[in-house]
């Protein structure tokens, strides 16, 4: 009986320290020498490759104590599976345990990236990828290439590359990729056990990684050509861009008592208001591209005015949107409140001038409704007035900016000064400007330099060329048409880039393809190393060959 007590209470001694081991934390251990080394896959569930697989689990077993890092978003499974899957973390490993079965005569690839770490020092399993199938059959077909940001002109890490079952009605915005895969640092890509057949390839930026492209906040790159895969695929090229065709709608609206603002979807050019009625006209604006502002000049309140919007996209599409605009009434204090009258004029005071190349350039915020151009002068060493004639001004349709430059050629020895007496524009709301007058030195060549170089272009196409300053922004650009040098002068000491958008339908401007027409964006090439640019230097030889 005594033996009995014996084994019961050593059986149960050995119960309650499993229960306390397979409770406790695994933590790194502290002191010794610093662990360098990756985990290594010592056993998996299925076996690598293998085949006939009917399981809905999937095991992993490492030669020392790891953890689960964000599994959800390092995990790639390819073909894409039905349903979902939980994952349970065991001391050396780790269960993927999938609510639907496999679907049949299916390869599958299952590859961790680096959700598997050890404890110690986090050092990443690597390489961690199982290959199993339903059938009979591996599928062994691959393919590989590269995704480059088509205007940085650098790899795109954790770009998402998709290949798609071919089919006619094909569109990333609704459908998901079959196989898929994340670049590395490098943009580098491979899809692993394909099966053979035709297929699209797609590459995503896919900030939510819903496998699905967002036209209005994500890049895609694509080939128009259809894979028809029977071996494998290499140096396959994706450019991403930005190709956001979405169609022109009003986003939201907010009125107030002396001002409507309409708010766009996105950017436009252009914009037209037809009023419903004659009488009920109001002056507007384009703001800003995305919003549009009209003003309450009539006073009027609680009725509803019924317009049209005729608007004009950078794609120069134009669409036609029936819109009700009502003002809010005024309280007591908003009698005297309105938008404070502002204006921005180019050159700005105490820039240095090339007279070759300045026109002056007044922007307003609020449209323009009198002018007394007599009013305006422009003088030689702040001595010598230069006539300026009605033609030498022009306003653009909604006025709200004025160019102008004198005709007749300005012979100044030092500087040149602009002056503007006061009331010499009144806004639509009754303001007026102050007296302005600024002076402008002569730019002194030896304190720019200047950036050269040549465009081969055999087949004579169109080409913009620009150069960007450090921080990737325009600078200047140039028109070209088949080859020929350029040149930029005058620019300030710093770091330069260059690129050349080959401009195939001659407008001038980069456009951005359409996915819907299988139309790739227009090409843009770039000149690889970063130009240091001192002042009172040339330097040439930046050559582009457009093909």
């Amino acid at each position: 009986m005594k033996g009995i007590h014996i084994v019961l209470i050593t059986f149960l001694a050995f119960i309650f320290t499993e229960m306390l081991l397979s409770c406790a934390q695994i933590v790194a251990p502290t002191g010794g020498k610093k662990d360098t080394l990756a985990p290594k896959l010592v056993r998996s569930f299925p076996v690598n490759q293998s085949k006939t697989f009917r399981g809905k689990m999937v095991e992993l077993q490492f030669d020392e104590y790891t953890n689960v890092d964000n599994i959800q978003q390092q995990l790639l499974i390819t073909p894409n599976i039905e349903g979902s899957y939980s994952h349970k973390i065991m001391p050396k490993g780790v269960r993927v345990t999938f609510d639907q079965p496999f679907r049949e005569n299916t390869t599958y690839s299952l590859n961790f990236r680096e959700a598997i770490k050890d404890i110690t020092e986090r050092n990443p399993a690597k390489n961690v990828r199982i290959v199993f199938s339903t059938g009979n059959v591996i599928d062994s077909i691959r393919v590989e290439g590269n995704v480059v940001d088509m205007f940085e002109d650098k790899a795109v890490l954790d770009a998402t590359v998709g290949l798609y079952v071919y089919s006619d009605t094909l569109t990333p915005t609704k459908i998901k990729p079959y196989y898929f895969t994340k670049t590395d640092s490098s943009g580098h890509f491979v899809i692993e056990n394909i099966k053979a057949g035709k297929y699209r390839v797609f590459a995503v930026t896919d900030g939510n990684n819903n496998l699905l492209f967002d036209e209005t906040k994500e890049k895609i790159g694509f080939i128009t050509d259809t894979l028809n895969l029977e071996e494998n695929k290499t140096n396959i090229s994706l450019y991403l861009a930005r190709i956001n065709n979405v169609a022109v709608k009003v986003l939201k609206t907010r009125a107030t008592a002396n001002y409507y603002y309409i708010e766009l979807n996105r950017g436009i050019k252009q914009t037209k208001i037809q009023f419903e009625k004659k009488e009920d006209s109001l002056t507007y604006q384009l703001e800003n591209p995305r919003t549009l502002k009209i003003y309450n000049t009539k006073g009027t309140a609680n009725d509803t005015t019924k317009v049209k919007l005729i608007l004009t996209d950078s794609l120069d599409r134009t669409v036609n949107i029936d819109q009700k605009i009502r003002f809010r009434p005024k309280g007591k204090k908003e009698e005297s409140v309105k938008e404070s009258f502002k204006y921005d004029i180019t050159p700005r005071v105490g820039d240095d001038i090339d007279l070759k190349e300045m026109p002056y350039t007044i922007v307003f915020n609020k449209p323009i409704k009198y002018f007394d151009p007599s009013k305006i002068q422009i003088l030689n060493d702040t001595l010598k007035q230069v006539p300026l004639k009605a033609e030498d001004f022009t306003w653009n349709e909604g006025k709200t900016e004025l160019r102008f430059k004198p005709q007749n050629p300005i012979k100044p020895k030092e500087q040149v000064e602009l002056r503007i007496a006061k009331e010499t524009f009144i806004s639509i709301e009754n303001d007026t400007n102050s007296t302005v007058k600024n002076l402008y030195p002569l730019r002194d060549p030896e304190n720019y330099g200047v950036i050269a170089g040549k465009v081969t272009n055999p087949s004579k196409k169109d080409c913009i060329v620009q150069i960007l300053n450090e921080n990737r922004e325009l600078v200047r650009e140039l028109f070209m048409k088949g080859t020929g040098t350029y040149t930029f002068d005058y620019l300030k000491a710093g770091q330069y880039t260059l690129r050349l958008i080959v401009d195939n339908n001659g407008n001038k401007r980069w456009d951005s393809g359409s996915l819907e027409k299988n139309q790739l964006p227009e090409s843009v090439l770039h000149i690889k190393d970063k130009i240091k640019l001192k002042q009172n230097f040339e330097l040439s030889g930046f050559d582009f060959q457009v093909e």
